[in-house]
């Protein structure tokens, strides 16, 4: 039984990263067709978005890389809808801070092995509060998601409050999404599950390199 549990864990953790991105390419894309497509910054930043969600998609191959670029996509997407919000007689500032939520939570995704590597110096710290303060950076992907989960959430609620099934499904997708980022922390090695950590990431980057 454990080993069938641990195989299955072994799996999900393998596919994590096609789930993750095929997930958040759906409500991206769900969310893209309810608005149309018109030649507007929201659809540019749609597209943006979709292609960053791919990037993670190469996670397994590209561990560095492709992290930061679906941070980067985020990121400058959600800074030109902020910027957006500005005219030249008023000044809308729910469209200015709304965007600005995503930052946090994309950043920390980008900034995933310097993060980590943090997290593992302040472990070995005599101080409580710095080992707990490691032990969470150490999973950076699981902070990600955390910090995402409250955005989808209360999308969901306001899917289900308004009975609309296009919404509750790319609530779903985005859910899945969130959940499956999670286990980006978490590799194999050889048959053993292993958190992923400096030295693991440094050999999935030379293996990307020569292949």
């Amino acid at each position: 039984m454990d080993f069938s549990a641990r195989a299955v864990r072994t799996r999900l953790i393998s596919a994590a990263p096609v789930i993750t991105a095929i997930s958040l390419m759906a409500g991206n894309t769900g969310l893209l067709l309810r608005r149309g497509l018109h030649p507007n910054l929201e659809t540019a930043v749609g597209f943006l978005w979709i292609a960053s969600d791919y990037a993670l998609r190469q996670k397994s191959r590209h561990p560095i890389a492709a992290p930061r670029f679906n941070a980067a996509g985020v990121i400058l997407g959600s800074l030109l809808l902020s910027a957006s919000g500005f005219h030249a007689d008023y000044v809308d500032w729910n469209r200015v801070r709304t965007p600005l939520g995503y930052i946090p939570a994309a950043a920390i995704v980008g900034f995933q092995n310097e993060l980590r590597r943090l997290g593992q110096r302040l472990s070995a710290s005599r101080s409580g509060i710095a080992k707990l303060v490691g032990t969470a950076l150490k999973h950076p992907y699981a902070l990600s998601a955390l910090m995402s989960a409250y955005g989808v959430t209360e999308l969901m609620k306001s899917a289900l409050h308004a009975h609309d099934r296009g919404l509750i499904a790319i609530s779903a997708a985005y859910g899945v999404g969130t959940l499956f980022l999670s286990l980006f922390d978490y590799g194999t090695k050889g048959s053993r599950l292993d958190e992923a950590s400096d030295e693991s990431l440094t050999t999935q980057s030379t293996k990307a390199a020569t292949t």
